[in-house]
């Protein structure tokens, strides 16, 4: 994945996602966020963070700097 390529090269990687296409990303990923996701996703992966609303979600981005 482009994920671990990057960290592979020394690079830190934080990831946000809304579908399940986007949850191997955010799993590797340093920080890792969905954001707007479903119901259904925030259900089945309680461990990441969730956010609908952007200031919120770039708040939780500026923590994990």
């Amino acid at each position: 994945s482009t994920v671990k390529a990057l960290q592979s090269i020394g690079f830190e990687t934080i990831a946000a996602g809304d579908s399940f296409n986007d949850l191997a990303m955010i799993e590797a990923s340093r920080a890792g966020f969905l954001f707007r996701s479903t119901e259904q996703i925030m259900k089945d992966h309680p461990e990441l963070p969730a956010f609908e609303e952007y200031k919120d979600f770039l708040e939780a981005i500026k923590k994990a700097l």
